[in-house]
This record gives structure tokens, sequence and C-alpha cells, in this order.
């Protein structure tokens, strides 16, 4: 599921036309507690031919919600953090009961732009359309609390830089003999 994500996202960036990466949407922070309190609502239509890819703002400490509140085709999220060196993702909020996407975090590790892309789960050429919740918070806000339903994949920077060349300290061991 992961690299059909990562190739959704590598896909409708190298399809787009535009040197942006869709609408930049920023919401302001909220101090409500009710899930997806003070939450701007998106309506979204992913098709074949105009794929759904936006950026919405996060700054580093936060708690960012991003939650497909309603579907009509089964849907995944990709999230690419501001430096494109993290991806995250979610198809299923829980495996086999509820379809939607659902994406979490407390304590964002980065402030920025991070790029949304809204896809289908698979490679169906269907029109689908949703209503995306999208919800800054203070660290430690209900909303970016583990619930127990929702498999929300974190966005961690991997460690190093792997933008760089790294040149290997010792010859591989299968290339020794």
């Amino acid at each position: 599921m992961r690299s059909k994500l990562a190739m959704a996202v590598v896909g409708s960036c190298v399809a787009a036309s535009a040197a942006w990466a869709g609408s930049q949407l920023e919401d302001t922070v909220s101090n409500c507690t009710g899930i997806n309190c003070a939450a701007m609502a998106i309506r979204g239509v992913h098709q074949t031919n105009e794929p759904f890819v936006i950026q919405v703002f996060a700054a580093e400490g936060e708690c960012l919600r991003l939650d497909v509140d309603s579907q009509t085709q089964d849907l995944a999220l990709a999230l690419v953090s501001p430096s494109a060196n993290a991806i995250a993702g979610n198809d299923d909020r829980e495996e086999g009961v509820d379809t939607r996407p659902l994406f979490f975090q407390d304590e964002m590790p980065a402030t920025g732009w991070y790029t949304v892309v809204i896809s289908y789960w698979d490679w169906a050429p269907t029109q689908a359309k949703f209503i995306l919740k999208y919800g800054r918070y203070p660290a430690g806000n209900p909303n970016c609390a583990a619930v127990a339903a929702a498999a929300s994949s974190q966005l961690v920077p991997p460690a190093g830089n792997p933008g760089k060349a790294q040149v290997p300290s010792s010859t591989p061991p299968s290339l020794e003999n």
C-alpha cells in the first residue's frame, strides 16, 4: 500500500502542469477538544484526469489532523513533508470496517506547507467525491490522541541526509571476494 501511495504522489507531481502542488490552505490553531472541532471542511473531487492535490500549513510541535469525513469511493491519503524527505499515508482507519483515510500526528516535525494527495486506494479509474476535514491544534489535543480504531501513520524524517549520496566507509561484503 505504501508503494501505491508513493506512486500516486510521484505521478501527481509529474503529471501536473503547474509548478506548485495545488491550493494552499491555512487553518487557524484551535484549542477546542471535540473531534474535528473547528476543522476546515474541504469538499474535493478526484478523477482520473484531475488528481486532488493541496498544500496545508502546520507548525513544528502542533497537532495536525486530516480526516476524510465522507467519501463516495474507497480512497487513500498521502502526506509529504515540506522538505519532501518524509511521506506518510493512510488507506483505511480500520481495516475492513471503515475505509475512510485518517492522518493525525501530535507534534509535527517541521514548520511549513505539507502536500496532501487524496487518490483511489487502487488503480480503478472512477470519480470520487469526499469531504476532507483539516485541523490544527496545540500539542496534546484529543484530535491527535491515539484512538484504538484509527490507523494513522506518522510523518518521521529519515535519519541522516537522504538527499545526498553517501560514500560507503568500506567495501560491501558481497564484493570482497
